[in-house]
């Protein structure tokens, strides 16, 4: 079969048109995934109960039983040398602020750890409270350092992986484990584990069956320092202590 030239660059055009529109196309949709993960950043505090939503857009406020408002366009944020980001506009005549610090916040009345400290100022008065999903100071690689208690034996490597789409697993001492975790306003709580069947020397099965057992009492959790977290039960006893 004979293709003239006119052929072949036509084909040649139409072949590269295509891969065009095909990576304008993916541009696109990188585009538009990109604007949906951008979610809104959260700061909430108590006595009295107050809710702020913060996005690219506007910055929302709102007080139990009290004002609310929207500040539309949303103010530039000015960085501060500590990384504070800090907010500023004039609502209905009065000072507003909002000052949003990468500092961990533990919420007064249900002990929950949150990544942020939040800051309003909205006239002559200052409400402190907490930004950010809890959530973020879980997800990731955690080794267990101590057992309710009981420091880890030396020969073992517990871990625990906390994944964002709310599954857990590790090592208990000698096998992988496996399970969910839910994280509310109200606590931290661990589902029944799963885990494989190799047999080991006693201590270690015996950390083992110690670790998924105190896990399952797990009610809510606390950041001791940077990288350092522990799961407690009911009474507040650490039942799991974790590092980075």
């Amino acid at each position: 079969m004979t293709v003239s030239f006119a052929s072949r660059y036509a084909w040649r055009d139409s072949f590269y048109r295509t891969i065009g529109i095909a990576a304008s196309l993916s541009l696109i949709c990188l585009v538009s995934i990109s604007a949906a993960g951008a979610a809104a950043l959260t700061a909430r505090g108590n006595e009295p109960g107050w809710h702020i939503e913060i996005s690219e857009k506007a910055i929302t406020f709102r007080e139990m039983g009290g004002v609310g408002f929207t500040v539309e366009p949303a103010p530039q944020a000015v960085t501060s040398s500590n990384g504070a980001r800090a907010y500023a506009a004039t609502v209905d005549g009065k000072p507003f602020s909002l000052t949003i610090e990468d500092r961990i916040c533990t919420d007064t009345m249900s002990g929950m750890p949150y990544p942020k400290t939040a800051a309003v100022v909205l006239g002559n008065r200052k409400l402190a409270g907490c930004a950010g999903e809890p959530a973020s100071l879980l997800h990731g690689d955690w080794r267990i350092e101590e057992i309710d208690g009981s420091a880890i034996l030396a020969e073992s490597k517990p871990s625990l992986f906390f994944d964002p789409d709310g599954s857990i697993n590790g090592n208990a001492s000698c096998n992988r484990f496996f399970g969910h975790f839910t994280l509310t306003g109200e606590g931290l709580s661990i589902s029944e584990t799963g885990a494989s069947m190799i047999m080991c020397d006693q201590p270690l099965m015996d950390q083992e069956r110690a670790l998924l057992a105190t896990l399952q009492s797990v009610r809510r959790f606390e950041v001791v320092a940077t990288g350092h977290i522990r799961l407690l039960g009911d009474d507040d006893r650490t039942l799991v202590s974790i590092r980075r």
